[in-house]
């Protein structure tokens, strides 16, 4: 901890970053630098009989409960070298703009609205969220958020739209005022707690001890016809694992899919029935397509996200707590799709139990720990093509069923990435229903390739919730290529 005097003369304390936040910054200096990387875009809209002045006091009773929107960015000279450091500027402030596109096709609003999300902004010593009260087309209203992805995750920001419905339905419908959130202060001391303690201790040594002792991984692409560690074997035919990290090359698209209502309640009503994790059969159905793509291959590993908001605190603190490990399974094909479920599930809780580990540093173990030479110069994870993330629902307040049915959630991409292949799923603001969003790198990927990827997901995991005593064999023999 070091201090700093702003411009206005205040002295505020200083901190390094999280955990979660240095990989954040690492993967964006490394990857993606000179791009809007460093920021996570959304909206949300409904119809109702649309109170412009109550939203507008509700967003900016949602701003000053979030210390997250006053947390400051800063470079310090340690040691003779430059450190990034935090701070809290309780001084500083959020203003709600109002815009007016309900002139424009809703589409086209759209596109004005990305064009915000991919502007370049600073990032020290600066304003860096931007929130504003929009009216759209056909009589759709609401607010679109600019936010510092240092400071809010997919999670947090999320949060914030589920504070701000709440007050705003106390303010127009007299709903309950919701509950305070939580400090950030609070939540990072509690990361900083972490990095001197015994559980790191055990966290690192079960690292080494898992890198040093298990077998080298699988090589699993989801691609074709470009299988990339195929054509990297021609000129070098010992070569096991390829790098997928182009810092030169950030650009991305994405592809949007929404499996239907029908079917997206099928596999939550399994879940719920056969007591099922919903992230595991997801990855399931994703591991089994990347089994389909490279020869029924049993051992298969991709990169998955994990939140960390396991505690009251973490889950209402707001901040970036996202950190991004391996997930391997070894699956024949004689178990059953919901015993392959189970051992999904094993597999990830074995991780969870060390999750908090720091993902640069899990990099650096890796790199020493491991006999094989694979790993490449970055440290980055070259035997996992992909990286898979599942945000569960978070039920925002809504006046009615009839307004429900009108919302929609909006993820603005900035078009980069520090990611070859992203895959997102989430829920639909007005049905509940799953969208798979794959953000891919331009340079590396073929269209052609993702569009089988999709649909070939989705037939493993409605072949396994349809029938779970299905054989994962005979799930690949309905998914073959």
């Amino acid at each position: 901890m070091s201090t700093k005097t702003l411009a206005s003369g205040k002295t505020v304390e200083t901190y390094p970053l999280t955990q979660a936040q240095r990989f954040m910054f690492f993967a964006w200096k490394q990857f993606s630098a000179n791009t809007p990387f460093l920021f996570i875009s959304s909206g949300y809209y409904w119809k109702d009989d649309f109170r412009a002045d109550l939203l507008k006091e509700a967003l900016e009773e949602a701003i000053a409960r979030c210390d997250s929107l006053r947390i400051r960015y800063t470079l310090e000279n340690v040691n003779g070298n430059p450190q990034v450091m935090q701070y809290v500027d309780e001084d500083a402030e959020t203003p709600v703009e109002e815009v007016d596109l309900s002139d424009m096709p809703y589409e086209e609003s759209y596109q004005v609205m990305k064009g915000w999300a991919k502007e370049l902004q600073p990032v020290f010593d600066c304003p860096l969220n931007t929130i504003r009260l929009i009216r759209l087309a056909d009589g759709l209203n609401g607010f679109f958020m600019k936010l510092n992805h240092l400071s809010f995750d997919g999670y947090a920001s999320k949060a914030f739209i589920v504070d701000t419905m709440a007050i705003y339905l106390h303010k127009k419908c007299g709903t309950p005022y919701p509950k305070p959130m939580r400090s950030y202060y609070d939540a990072m001391m509690d990361e900083f707690k972490y990095l001197d303690s015994d559980q790191r201790k055990a966290d690192r040594a079960y690292w080494m001890q898992h890198f040093s002792t298990m077998s080298e991984p699988i090589f699993n692409d989801y691609l074709i016809a470009g299988n990339r560690l195929k054509k990297a074997q021609k000129e070098n035919p010992g070569q096991r694992a390829v790098s997928l990290y182009e810092g030169d090359h950030p650009e991305t698209e994405t592809l949007t899919y929404e499996l239907s209502k029908e079917d997206s309640d099928l596999i939550m009503d399994l879940c719920k029935e056969k007591n099922l994790s919903v992230p595991c059969v997801l990855m399931l159905g994703l591991r089994t397509a990347l089994s389909a793509f490279n020869e029924n291959q049993e051992d298969v590993s991709f990169k998955f996200m994990i939140n960390r908001r396991g505690s009251l605190l973490s889950k209402k603190a707001y901040g970036n707590r996202w950190h991004f490990y391996s997930l391997r399974t070894i699956i024949p094909a004689d178990l059953t799709f919901e015993q392959a479920v189970a051992a999904v599930e094993d597999a990830q809780s074995e991780v969870f139990k060390h999750c908090n580990f720091d993902t640069l540093e899990m990099y650096q173990v890796k790199h020493i720990a491991m006999k094989q030479g694979a790993i490449s110069n970055t440290g980055t994870m070259t035997y996992d093509t992909m990286t898979f993330s599942y945000h569960a629902p978070q039920e925002v307040p809504c006046e009615s069923d009839e307004v429900r049915s009108t919302c929609i959630g909006v993820w603005y991409p900035t078009d980069f990435s520090a990611q070859n292949l992203y895959l997102t799923i989430k829920h639909r603001a007005n049905d509940n229903g799953l969208e798979f969003i794959f953000d891919y790198r331009t340079c590396e990927n073929s269209l052609e390739d993702l569009k089988i990827f999709y649909p070939k997901i989705v037939e493993a995991i409605m072949a396994g919730v349809k029938n779970p005593q299905i054989t994962m064999g005979e799930i690949l023999d309905i998914i073959k290529l």
